[in-house]
């Protein structure tokens, strides 16, 4: 049986087999990828690539400019447990290297 919660006369059991897959609700998911796409948005900025690449994702930092990216990562704080949700992300925007 699929839970359901009741928020602002809404039913969010149809939302379950997402909350399964990535471990969040579906307002906390919206949430999750409007930080995923500020933070691509941002390496973007500073002349970073920024690719999907397989199951995982490639930044590849301009010359210069490492510690400013490293500064955007630790902001964002930890991201391997989001792979694939970048990814998804990625490949929505066409940032995307097949192999």
């Amino acid at each position: 049986m699929r839970e359901t919660r009741k928020e602002a006369g809404h039913t969010f059991g149809e939302w379950a087999p997402l909350r399964d897959i990535y471990g969040m609700m579906m307002d906390e998911l919206a949430e999750t990828w409007n930080a995923i796409d500020a933070l691509i948005d941002d390496l973007l900025a500073t002349g970073c690539e920024v690719v999907a690449v397989g199951r995982g994702y490639c930044i590849t930092p301009p010359d210069g400019m490492e510690a400013t990216v490293k500064a955007l990562l630790d902001r964002f704080g930890p991201r391997a447990h989001l792979m694939p949700a970048i990814n998804q992300r990625l490949r929505l925007r066409g940032l995307v290297v097949e192999i």
